[in-house]
């Protein structure tokens, strides 16, 4: 057996509706802390791709009465670190400070999460900032083929567009977006409070409490985003006509992290494409040589997931390397793993699943997750061994029913006029300039 041991959990329920959870753990005397609101970029407004991502930065840069220069200064000085971004579902702020100043760093953390003000000053320079980057992964073939994969597979679904917005939108946003966004989804009835460390559960929910009981709820309850459509088979060719290699993408919707699927998929996927002795590396790299590199992964979201197989190879060899993918994928979905192939894989993913809950920082992470994705925390503390009690069939069903062997999306990004032959083979080709994906 290899049983997880929760840390000894005190938790709180606001009258405002805060919830707080603080996990008192021994060891280094540093505490962790996370600010969750269900304020993702999931909830950017048509037009405005990018809004959450760029409330959630732009909040560190004032909030109460402190500038971002006052935060940085104060932060800095207690040897400590404040500050987050969004994620589909969720955005999270975030404190690491020795114990003995939490109060004081918390107090900061509390201003940014409920007070931001938003100076247009710190505003605009973040917003320049994140248009410069995003101009620079332009040129990146990598980043082009996850945005447009994530783009292509999801379509007009929430979770259709990346974190970091795009261009064209990023460069209408003013503060006004910023204010109005805060102002209509971050409330604590929304919000979770967690504190990882060495602490006194009861000075620490009282401390909390004080400076967060306060906080109004917001005017609205976050919508439920809902299960995304698996559509007809799309093929996509993001035209980058510099590009020596392709980029290469198979991708398709899948499950959302409480699936009762979940659990025997990622063993599955294990064999299938999870690691350096997979089934996709033996018949991609080993066998046929077409690349040093192929891995498959479920990303999963609060209410759907993504099936992604990725990699990369010579502009004249991205149709073979997608061809020989897709028919490993229904080999396995077919005769599943073997006994031998399923224990490695499992043995490695249990092996690996202590190695994210050794700090408090780690802590802190897995408990929000565990209330961002709807799961219980209980979950986790028998997790290596139902891994290993995952049997061939259980992973190969888990796993075939997400693999998108005749619909979802086969993409690559590099040189249309080379590519576009190659991957007609498996439907009608689009050409996407890079303009639409970024």
């Amino acid at each position: 057996m290899s049983r997880i041991v929760l840390p000894e959990l005190r938790e709180r329920v606001l009258g405002n509706g805060l919830r707080i959870v603080v996990a008192r753990r021994s060891g280094v005397p540093l505490v962790a802390g996370r600010l969750g609101v269900r304020a993702g970029s999931a909830l950017d407004p048509v037009g405005a791709c990018g809004l959450a991502h760029l409330t959630a930065i732009s909040a560190r840069r004032g909030a109460g009465r402190l500038s971002g220069r006052s935060i940085d200064d104060r932060v800095e000085s207690l040897g400590a670190s404040v500050g987050g971004d969004a994620e589909e579902d969720v955005t999270v702020q975030g404190l690491s400070t020795p114990a003995e100043v939490l109060p004081r760093v918390l107090e900061i953390l509390a201003a940014v999460g409920s007070r931001p003000t938003f100076p247009v000053a710190e505003f605009e320079r973040l917003r320049r900032s994140e248009l410069a980057e995003l101009a620079h992964d332009s040129d990146e073939a990598s980043t082009l083929a996850d945005r447009a994969l994530l783009q292509a597979t999801y379509g007009d679904h929430p979770y259709g567009h990346p974190v970091d917005g795009r261009a064209h939108d990023l460069a209408r946003m003013r503060r006004k977006d910023a204010v109005a966004f805060h102002a209509r989804w971050y409330g604590p009835r929304s919000a979770m409070l967690v504190l990882s460390g060495p602490v006194d559960p009861e000075r620490t929910l009282d401390e909390a409490e004080r400076l967060l009981g306060r906080w109004r709820p917001a005017p609205a309850s976050p919508p439920p985003v809902g299960p995304a459509r698996r559509a007809a088979r799309r093929v996509v060719v993001v035209d980058k006509p510099d590009a020596t290699q392709a980029q290469v993408r198979i991708g398709g919707v899948a499950i959302p992290r409480r699936s009762p699927d979940y659990l025997p998929a990622m063993v599955g996927n294990g064999v299938l494409g999870g690691g350096f002795t997979s089934r996709l590396v033996e018949a991609i790299r080993v066998n046929r040589g077409l690349t040093y590199g192929v891995r498959s992964r479920f990303a999963v979201g609060a209410e759907t997931g993504l099936f992604i197989l990725s990699s990369f190879t010579k502009n004249g060899s991205a149709g073979d390397l997608l061809e020989v993918a897709l028919e490993e994928m229904a080999r396995f979905a077919v005769g599943g793993p073997t006994e031998e192939e399923l224990g490695r894989a499992a043995n490695y993913l249990a092996g690996l699943f202590p190695l994210s809950l050794e700090t408090h920082d780690q802590w802190a992470d897995r408990i929000v997750d565990s209330w961002g994705y709807g799961y219980d925390l209980a979950d986790i503390c028998d997790y290596p061994d139902r891994l290993r009690a995952v049997g061939p069939v259980e992973a190969r069903d888990a796993t075939a029913r997400h693999l998108p062997l005749q619909d979802g999306v086969v993409l690559a990004v590099g040189p249309a006029r080379e590519l576009v032959g190659q991957l007609a083979r498996f439907g009608p080709v689009e050409v996407w300039p890079v303009g639409r994906v970024m």
